[in-house]
């Protein structure tokens, strides 16, 4: 038989998987934007492969560079959702278990951060790479 304590428990584990489960929803996001240029990027490569555009001087050294800094980004964003995944299976298991999980936590949010600020990082680097063709330096 369950008691008011149960409730309580439950609602406790649900508040602190909100916050998570919000930052999950980012990184999906996130996700589907480095996918969506990844797709756009092979398809720019096959065009060129397939000989229905000509390559820009340097462009097929600078795809594959783009194309191994948003692999190296996913991967990262994968491993910040499993993270959180963890975090929040951790907080209803020590919830309901009456563990002391706060040190696991921790660890598991600061992992988490860590692999989401490292896809950010190459994220950037891929955008410099995109656009490091471009005449941004010429103001006329």
């Amino acid at each position: 038989m369950s008691g008011p304590g149960d409730i309580t428990g439950v609602e406790g584990a649900i508040q602190s998987a909100i916050a998570p489960a919000f930052l999950l929803t980012g990184i999906f996001s996130a996700l589907n934007v480095l996918t969506g240029r990844l797709g756009r990027l092979i398809d720019r490569e096959r065009s060129i492969r397939e000989g229905r555009s000509a390559a820009l001087s340097g462009e097929l050294p600078r795809l594959a560079g783009r194309a191994r800094h948003l692999h190296r980004a996913i991967g990262a964003c994968v491993v910040a959702a499993i993270l959180l995944c963890m975090l929040i299976v951790w907080t209803f298991a020590g919830g309901f278990l009456g563990l002391p999980v706060a040190w696991v936590l921790a660890g598991l949010l600061i992992l988490a951060m860590l692999a989401l600020i490292a896809a950010l990082a190459l994220f950037l680097a891929e955008v410099r790479l995109a656009t490091s063709h471009l005449p941004l330096d010429d103001p006329g």
